[in-house]
């Protein structure tokens, strides 16, 4: 009974023998009225009395004073049997049957077999022969337990045997279309089940491991969606799995060059090769350096993606800040033979930011600058305000980026060209410090580039509403 197949089918069945059992029910007894009711009116025994109580309300408009002419009414049937019997022999006549008439509403207004009075059940009303006048009912003529006995209805055996056929083809209808809905709601509940199962067989198999599973999707409908909805989860879990192996081997790559200098460094002081100096200490020391700089920037974006970076903001002067991380710089721009200004306008909104952090940010994009513009080469800061924010612009003269290459920038770890990052150094993971650290101020950083003509980094702050 767990199967959601079984389910849905079990409660389709329900769901039909209630409907399909009320229909057969209703129309079974609606039919076996009505059959009564005709037996009545059609075999013409009732028909003059009918006819009289019709003629006796069109001419008052109303039952009142019909109990008084009941006699000559009832002496309809007397009359009307004679006249059937006429060639029956002597001391044959007919004897005139008691009835009742009753109102729309079921009260008894006439009664053969005494006063009237009282109300007619809901049951008397429907197996009573309608009186109508210009096509509206206006009553009901109750026949009597020995009126209806001798009537047709009490039905003769052939009319018995025509109800039960007519019971017996209700019911047979009804079986016919369970059987048939039943067969409809198994093939429709298949076609829902069926992609359902797929998809649980699919998400067993990437709990296993197996990522490279899809589930199959057919049409536009929910389970349609569904399926893609999974499919595009695999894919983002296969992504994340990939990223997650590449960083991990991106890592121990960095940590080893470090590392294996710096125990080269140390084995060959040990045996006597290097000499225990100042230098060869400060090379080590300088191997330490870089291993500390990687273990915090992994620390700090191991912080960003658990959504537990902290930043210490304030209102800051972004033009005085600007003129400080420029002229920080200076020295190492004049080491290297570059050209490095600063273009600020004369009035500037302030924003709210952590200045360490955003420091941070602009040595991270500057220090890569450095690393790819040639001596001669020029780098320039400048800052703009448009509307709510203020946009700060790296602009280069360097070699540029390869068009392939930019939507990968901030990824950590990545390496576009090779052989160039090993001749310039640098973790990979300065631009994805960036990002991070930006963003966390709720602003945004992107990058523009064509190769052979330099390249732009921008990023845009919020500013600070007072």
């Amino acid at each position: 009974m767990r199967s959601l197949f079984w389910k849905g089918m079990l409660t389709f069945l329900a769901i039909i023998l209630v409907a399909v059992g009320t229909v057969a029910l209703l129309s079974g007894w609606a039919t076996e009225v009505e059959f009564r009711r005709y037996t009545l009116t059609q075999a013409g025994r009732w028909e003059r009395q009918v006819t009289a109580l019709a003629v006796y309300y069109a001419g008052h408009g109303s039952w009142e004073g019909v109990q008084d002419n009941l006699t000559s009414i009832q002496n309809q049937q007397g009359r009307g049997r004679a006249s059937e019997n006429s060639g029956g022999g002597a001391g044959q006549g007919p004897s005139a049957l008691d009835f009742r008439l009753a109102d729309l509403d079921g009260r008894i207004v006439a009664d053969t077999g005494g006063p009237p009075g009282g109300r007619a059940v809901q049951d008397e009303l429907e197996f009573g022969i309608p009186i109508e006048v210009e096509a509206q009912v206006v009553g009901y003529l109750l026949l009597s337990s020995q009126a209806t006995a001798q009537t047709p209805a009490a039905l003769d055996p052939y009319q018995s045997q025509f109800l039960a056929r007519v019971r017996t083809s209700v019911w047979v209808a009804a079986l016919s279309a369970t059987t048939a809905a039943l067969i409809v709601g198994g093939l429709l509940f298949r076609s829902i089940v069926a992609p359902l199962r797929r998809l649980t067989t699919a998400s067993q198999a990437i709990a296993e491991g197996d990522l490279s599973v899809r589930a199959r999707v057919r049409g536009r409908d929910e389970v349609a969606r569904l399926a893609s909805a999974f499919n595009r989860m695999a894919e983002s879990l296969a992504h994340a799995e990939q990223a997650r192996r590449n960083q991990t081997a991106d890592i121990a790559h960095e940590l080893r060059t470090p590392l294996t200098v710096l125990r080269g460094t140390i084995d060959a002081m040990l045996d006597g090769i290097y000499a225990t100096d100042r230098e060869n200490l400060l090379a080590a020391q300088a191997q330490v350096g870089t291993l500390t700089r990687l273990v915090e920037d992994l620390r700090l974006l191991a912080l960003n993606d658990a959504g537990q970076l902290r930043l210490d903001v304030a209102p800051l002067d972004l033009a005085v800040f600007l003129r400080e991380i420029v002229d920080s710089h200076q020295i190492q721009a004049q080491d290297r033979g570059v050209s490095l200004t600063l273009e600020v306008p004369s009035s500037l909104s302030s924003v709210l930011a952590d200045r360490d952090r955003l420091a941070q940010v602009m040595g991270n994009l500057l220090s890569n600058a450095f690393r790819y513009v040639s001596r001669g080469g020029r780098i320039g800061v400048r800052v703009e305000e448009q509307g709510q924010e203020i946009i700060v612009y790296l602009i280069d003269d360097g070699p540029g980026i390869p068009s392939e290459d930019l939507p990968h920038l901030f990824e950590r770890f990545w390496r576009g060209d090779q052989a160039r990052r090993q001749a310039i150094g640098g973790s990979g993971l300065g631009l994805t410090i960036a990002r991070s650290l930006i963003e966390a101020h709720g602003g945004r950083i992107w990058a523009h580039s064509i190769e052979g003509e330099g390249s732009t980094f921008a990023l845009a702050l919020p500013v600070l509403m007072e």
